[in-house]
């Protein structure tokens, strides 16, 4: 019985011709360790979900806001210009000064729509599903104080077109 291995050794054996490290974990102990590492990042996940501020319990909300009550936050009428399948869009001036109101079906309906309109300039305040777009971002408080959002800006260009 000489001719055997110790089953440390034939482990050892195995794993240099399968090209794993010789100081590496079995294959055996990386699988029985494995549905410990999800336990434990789902559960720090899961931790970090627990705050109570009401920007976040907005984020958290399955519906965004309807461009009317975005609007009415500013305590405007919206006129809804475009309404397709991937996006609602409405328009009103507050205090002399145009904003516009968009809602998506998705978050990435809205991530595409504003990678795209970014090239035009305008400040942008995002939120979950929806965001709101204005040349003067000071006066955005009163819908950031009601729904939430973080502000964006759009790309400068200048003066592009004038003479």
């Amino acid at each position: 019985m000489r001719d055997q291995l110790s089953p440390a050794r034939a482990d050892s054996t195995q794993r240099r011709y399968e090209g794993a490290p010789l100081g590496a974990p079995s294959r055996r102990l990386r699988r029985s360790a494995a549905p410990a590492v999800l336990v434990a990042a789902a559960a720090l996940l899961l931790a970090g979900c627990g705050g109570d501020s009401s920007a976040a319990s907005v984020a958290k909300s399955s519906k965004p806001p309807t461009v009317e009550k975005l609007a009415s936050a500013l305590k405007c009428k919206a006129e809804i210009q475009k309404k397709v399948e991937d996006y609602r869009l409405g328009v009103c001036k507050a205090d002399k000064t145009p904003y516009t109101f968009v809602t998506f079906k998705d978050n990435r309906a809205k991530r595409g729509w504003l990678d795209y309109s970014k090239d035009y300039g305008g400040t942008y305040l995002v939120g979950s599903r929806w965001l709101v777009v204005t040349d003067e971002p000071s006066k955005l408080g009163p819908i950031q104080a009601q729904w939430g959002g973080t502000v964006e800006r759009g790309r400068s260009h200048g003066g592009h077109g004038r003479s």
